[in-house]
C-alpha cells in the first residue's frame, strides 16, 4: 500500500498565500519577508540559511509556531531583512550572526571566540537566556 505524497512532487502551496491566510491583515513584516524568501527559493533552503528546521519555517508561516517567535523574527530580520547591530568585538554584524554568537559556548581555541564569549554576556543586544 502506497501512502503519502508521490515522490518528487512537493505541494505547490504559495508561501505568501499561506502566510496571508493564516495571519490576515495583522501579518508581521518578518513573516512576509520569510514567505517571499520561501517563494524565491525553497523552504528547506531558507530553513538552512536561518539555522532552523523546516517545521519551524512552516509553522511560522502558518501562525502556529509555539516557540520563541521573537527570536525567530530577530533571525529573519538579520538574515533576510538586513538588520545589523554593533558588536563590541566584530563591529557591525547581522542580527542573525549576533544571535548565533550568543549561543556558542566558551572556546579557548581562538582569541576572538573567547572575547566574543565574554562580550556577549553584557552586550545590550543580548537575547539568549543564561542557563542555570
Amino acid at each position: 500500500m502506497n501512502r503519502g505524497p508521490i515522490s518528487g512532487r512537493g505541494s505547490k502551496v504559495d508561501p505568501v498565500a499561506k502566510a496571508q491566510a493564516a495571519w490576515g491583515e495583522a501579518m508581521p513584516k518578518e513573516v512576509l519577508a520569510l514567505a517571499e524568501a520561501c517563494r524565491a527559493a525553497t523552504a528547506s533552503a531558507i530553513a538552512a540559511r536561518l539555522n532552523y528546521s523546516d517545521a519551524v519555517i512552516s509553522q511560522t508561516l502558518a501562525g502556529t509556531y509555539r516557540g520563541d517567535l521573537n527570536k525567530v523574527f530577530a533571525t529573519i530580520r538579520g538574515a533576510l531583512m538586513g538588520e545589523v547591530v554593533m558588536c563590541p568585538v566584530l563591529d557591525e554584524i547581522g542580527k542573525d550572526r549576533c544571535l548565533s554568537e550568543q549561543g556558542k559556548p566558551f572556546s579557548a581555541t581562538s582569541s576572538t571566540r573567547a572575547r566574543l564569549f565574554h562580550a556577549c554576556k553584557t552586550c545590550p543586544s543580548r537575547q539568549q537566556k543564561d542557563s542555570a
